[in-house]
């Protein structure tokens, strides 16, 4: 340094040192601790810096900030224990942060790192991250402790909603028994929830190895697993923009019905990333939905059968009517012409000619049969019917009319089983449906016919009706022919409805089998397919087993001894008819057009008839309201009740009235002979005297 005298420098000495190499330290430092300090500033963390030894402590603005909501300007916090009366940390992470900063300055963790709630100036909670690494001297102590410190409430918050709204989900998910899962393609991650796994008979916590695991182990029902797989590869092609269906499944060891909904989601180019969807039983929803199905249909079946019934029983009411007029036309021509025949001389044009007309007349006769059978007014006594005798007679006389494009195959094994019934229906009701078989295969075909004995446990739905469990002659007649149409198959049993041309049928056939089939308490199922064929089964009650039936001579009729019979009939040529009748059988008839006429003779001379002969449907006095006058009378005399229209009430209400014996018109000459010679004599010796009161007999 310089030496002075007064006034005057006299020497200046000293040296000289390099201080670039600290300059540029200093400046390399300055710049780093500006970089450092934007590089803070840029991140928005906060910087902390204590002294383990002195508790002196350095807390950037940024850190004041995050852990007090505003920094603390004009406040010098240089001591943790002032920093303290600032930083006021949540009661319930307190205790886990400060067990943290322990553990590490213990040595027990390489970093510190830990995340609590802080309060800040207006009394808010806000979340924080802190990370922090000590240092430490030669002996291993710690001596000081920095790091940063992060506003993670954003985050926190983020996460929290997302958990509520991940439990909320979860909550609906379980309210609405529901399950799902969810599938990220780029890991292929499979997650499926509790429930799902239960409704698909997995065990809890199963893992799924990617979606194509999953979908392998579905346990779809096997006739429904196609249709879910390309319903799937339509939704992921992009076809739908909702997959959406209702499937089968095979859950625990029983079939289930599931719901299910599916949405994928796309990146921007279309690629699929994610897919998410939802699974819902509805087992019980599908069978209430079939039960009421069922019960519709069944409503709608019984509503059929009614309407069908209506008609029946007012086409019948009608039938029967024209069954009693054309009957008394019929009686005329047949009884006429039968005893013209007696008189013709054989050979010649007229017995030729009178044989055609009985001819005719029979063939109407067998109509008014049909017409009888249909309304249900024949009083046909029910025996034991050997079905299969019948079917095989009736085929015997089909197969000589059978045409050459047409061919039989049978299979008869009801053995000697019998129903209860008429021969004669039974025979109708096969003949009628095989009549139509052969019909339907106008250019060629196969006729099967079968008849079985089967026992039903069960009710069995047919197409009119249920059949009733019990024992059954089962008849089936099968053709292969040109079907029927859907649109008329409920009505092909209506009266008088036919699809066959004009004069080729009346519409009878399969009204008369309907009835006859009703009648005997059977049931008939009908399926046809258009263009394919028909068949027709019919099930007919089994009453055990039809006997040995020995062909037996016919007795010739028998003949009257001069007995005066009153004969009542307001048809004039039946009148007439009915007296020369009996005339020929020996008998001395006085016959009445009218029934009150009738009667008014029998009270003037009860003892002068022998035996009554009366028409039932009379004018004024009906056949049965003049037996019941007579048996006042006398109580013995034997009576004959002849009519064209008997249903079974009717039938009962005339034998309860007192006819000994019901006979339906057209009657021949044998049969009248028979039935009033049987009636004199189970009268014969029987007192005479009148009836009790209110007593008809």
């Amino acid at each position: 340094m310089p030496t002075r005298c007064p006034g005057v420098l006299v020497r200046w000495a000293g040296s000289v040192r390099d201080v670039t190499a600290r300059r540029c330290a200093e400046d390399g430092l300055r710049a780093s601790e500006e970089r450092f300090a934007l590089a803070v500033v840029g991140a928005k963390d906060g910087i902390w810096d204590r002294d383990l030894t002195t508790g002196m402590l350095y807390l950037s603005p940024c850190a004041q900030e995050i852990s007090m909501g505003r920094p603390l300007d004009g406040v010098d916090v240089r001591h943790e224990s002032e920093w303290r009366q600032w930083h006021h940390i949540h009661p319930d992470d307190a205790a886990r942060r400060e067990a943290a900063i322990r553990d590490h300055l213990k040595g027990r963790t390489p970093r510190w790192e830990s995340e609590w709630r802080v309060r800040h100036q207006d009394g808010s909670y806000h979340w924080v991250h802190a990370r922090g690494i000590c240092t430490r001297d030669a002996s291993g102590r710690a001596v000081r402790f920095a790091g940063s410190v992060t506003d993670i409430d954003a985050r926190k918050l983020t996460e929290q909603e997302l958990k509520r709204s991940e439990e909320r989900y979860a909550l609906v998910m379980a309210a609405a028994d529901e399950g799902y899962w969810d599938w990220i393609v780029a890991t292929d991650d499979f997650y499926a929830s509790p429930r799902l796994l239960e409704m698909y008979g997995f065990p809890s916590g199963t893992i799924f190895v990617g979606r194509d695991d999953f979908l392998a182990r579905i346990p779809l029902h096997p006739e429904d697993r196609p249709k879910w797989q390309k319903v799937v590869a339509a939704h992921f092609a992009g076809k739908t923009a909702r997959l959406e269906m209702e499937t089968r499944m095979l859950w625990g060891g029983e079939t289930r019905w599931i719901h299910i909904t599916g949405l994928v989601t796309r990146d921007a180019s279309g690629a699929v990333v994610r897919w998410t969807g939802a699974t819902r039983d509805v087992t019980a929803r599908r069978l209430a939905e079939q039960e009421r199905r069922l019960s519709e249909e069944e409503l709608k079946r019984l509503e059929r059968q009614l309407r069908q019934a209506q008609r029946l029983e007012a086409l019948g009411t009608m039938a029967g009517g024209i069954a009693h007029d054309f009957n008394n036309i019929l009686g005329a021509i047949l009884g006429y012409g039968e005893m013209a025949l007696q008189d013709a001389p054989n050979g010649s044009r007229l017995h030729r000619d009178l044989d055609n007309i009985m001819i005719a007349g029979e063939r109407g006769r067998a109509l008014v049969d049909r017409i009888l059978a249909f309304s249900r007014s024949d009083a046909g006594e029910r025996v034991a019917v050997h079905v299969e005798a019948v079917v095989r007679e009736a085929l015997e006389l089909l197969s000589a009319k059978l045409p050459d494009n047409v061919r039989f195959e049978t299979d008869l094994r009801a053995a000697r089983a019998a129903t209860l019934g008429d021969p004669t229906q039974v025979h109708q009701v096969f003949m009628n449906l095989a009549t139509n078989a052969v019909q339907a295969m106008a250019s060629a075909g196969v006729l099967r016919v079968s008849l079985e004995t089967v026992r039903l446990d069960a009710p069995r739905l047919a197409t009119t009706g249920e059949v009733p469990p019990g024992e059954f002659v089962v008849l089936k007649v099968i053709d292969s022919g040109v079907g029927i149409a859907p649109e008329i198959l409920e009505r092909i049993f209506d009266p008088f409805f036919t699809t066959k041309q004009a004069g080729v049928g009346t519409g009878l056939g399969l009204s008369l089998v309907y009835g006859i089939v009703s009648e005997l308490g059977g049931a008939i199922d009908v399926a046809s397919t258009v263009g394919k064929g028909s068949a027709f089964i019919v099930y007919l009650p089994r009453a055990g087993d039809a006997t040995e039936e020995r062909p037996s001579e016919q007795p010739q009729a028998p003949r009257g001894d001069g007995q005066r019979v009153l004969v009542v009939d307001d048809e004039e040529l039946l009148l007439t008819l009915a007296i020369r009748t009996l005339e020929e059988l020996g008998y001395a008839p006085v016959g009445f057009a009218s029934s009150a006429a009738a009667l008014e003779a029998f009270r003037a001379a009860p003892g002068l008839f022998d035996g009554i002969v009366t028409d039932e449907r009379m004018p004024g006095l009906s056949g049965s309201e003049l037996i019941r006058e007579v048996r006042a009378i006398r109580r013995a005399i034997p009576i004959l009740l002849v009519g064209g229209y008997f249903g079974g009430q009717v039938t009962a209400l005339a034998l309860e009235t007192g006819a000994d014996e019901v006979l339906k018109k057209p009657l021949s000459a044998r049969d009248l002979a028979m039935s009033l010679a049987r009636v004199l004599r189970s009268r014969c010796g029987t007192p005479d005297a009148p009836a009790p009161a209110n007593s008809p007999n």
